[in-house]
Parts: structure tokens; sequence; C-alpha cells
């Protein structure tokens, strides 16, 4: 089951900004993710238009241009967050939908200044940017990366220890099996060697792939 975690706030409070450091932290720790943002606008393509012609019709639609994809389905009754995601992003652990306060879902709120405390259901993080931590929900701005290790832990748990492997910057995302089975065999092969720490929690490994010198 795909988790899905709302990030609301009031207009103009930086949603979007939060959305996009959760999501970037989220994918170097590892976590496959998706992205909604839900809006009041009109999003599918005017009547009269070849896709706007289909999605009347309740058939999704793909507008293909020389940038990209555009998927566009007319809104029914199955039109929640959980069918958009089991749709659009099947394989995603945890999807961010940004908006949807009055939603029935876990929510960080993005709190603007001088704001009273919010009285929306489903709040367990409140994110403050000008760092007014009044309670144990506040995380303020550059504590992003504790906000996405506490989202991690919703889809694989807090006890969850695996490996992270990067190709330069890039991590290389990995299924909870695999990361587990070559976290398991770096530790049993280092297992036997001299001079190592059992206290360290973490190991780097540094490997050079280039051939330049080598015959």
């Amino acid at each position: 089951m795909i988790t899905i975690v709302a990030v609301s706030g009031n207009k103009n409070s930086g949603k979007t900004t939060l959305c996009r450091k959760l999501l970037s932290e989220l994918e170097v720790l590892g976590i496959r993710v998706g992205y909604i943002k839900r809006t009041s606008d009109e999003v599918l393509s005017e009547k009269g238009t070849d896709t706007g012609s289909v999605s009347e019709m309740c058939i999704g639609a793909v507008l293909w241009g020389r940038d990209g994809l555009r998927n566009e389905l007319a809104a029914s009754e199955e039109t929640t967050p959980s069918f958009i995601a089991s749709i659009y992003f099947p394989d995603s652990e945890l999807v961010i939908l940004e908006g949807g306060k009055d939603l029935a879902l876990p929510k960080i709120w993005v709190r603007t200044e001088g704001e009273e405390q919010p009285q929306y259901p489903g709040i367990f993080m409140i994110y403050d940017r000008c760092g007014n931590k009044d309670s144990g929900l506040v995380y303020s701005g550059g504590e992003e990366k504790e906000m996405a290790v506490r989202l991690a832990s919703l889809v694989r748990g807090k006890a969850y220890r695996s490996a992270k492997i990067y190709f330069g910057d890039r991590p290389l995302p990995m299924k909870d099996f695999i990361a587990d089975f070559v976290r398991g065999s770096i530790m049993g092969m280092l297992a036997s060697l001299k001079g190592g720490s059992k206290t360290d929690k973490t190991i780097r490994i540094y490997l050079d792939s280039s051939t330049e010198g080598k015959k």
C-alpha cells in the first residue's frame, strides 16, 4: 500500500518549496517517491481540442510534446489520492500531495508567520520557516533532512537499516530487499577484517571505476 502524506498550508506559505526539499531528501534516502499537486484551477485541455474531447468521454488521454508528456483523465467519483497514486505511481513507497488540507490524510502543515495553531485533522508535523519551535511537532528551516527521515520511517519502520549506493552524487534507487542484501553482503565480508570498529554506525567505501592508466 502506498503511503500518501499531504503538505498543506495557506496560500503562499511555501508548500512547493518544502515539497521539493523533502522529495530530494527522500530520494537520497532511497525512498521511491511520487508527487501530486492539488489545485482549484482547471487542468484538462479545453473543449474542442483533441485531448479535451477524449477526456470528456472519461477516457485517459496523453498529450505528447517535445518537452514531455501530460496525462489527462476527467475527474470521477473514483478520483481519490489513493486512486491517483495507484494509477500513476504504482511502484512508489511514498507520495507527497501538495495541498489537500481538507482531505483525510496525514499532514505536514506549512505555517505562516503569526498563524494560529491549525485545526485541520491529521497534522503530525508543522514546518515553520521562521524557527518558532513552540511544540514537539514543529520543524524549522534547515531541518528538512530530519523531516525526510521521519517520513521514511512511515514506510520502512524506525528500525530499518540499509545501504545507499551513489554514482558520483547520484543515488542509485534500490528496492528494500536489494538494499538489505547489499548491506548484509558487505557487512559479512568486512566482519573478518581487522581494524574495524563495531561502534561505527556508518561505513564508507570508495570505488574508483575509471580505467585511466590501466592496461
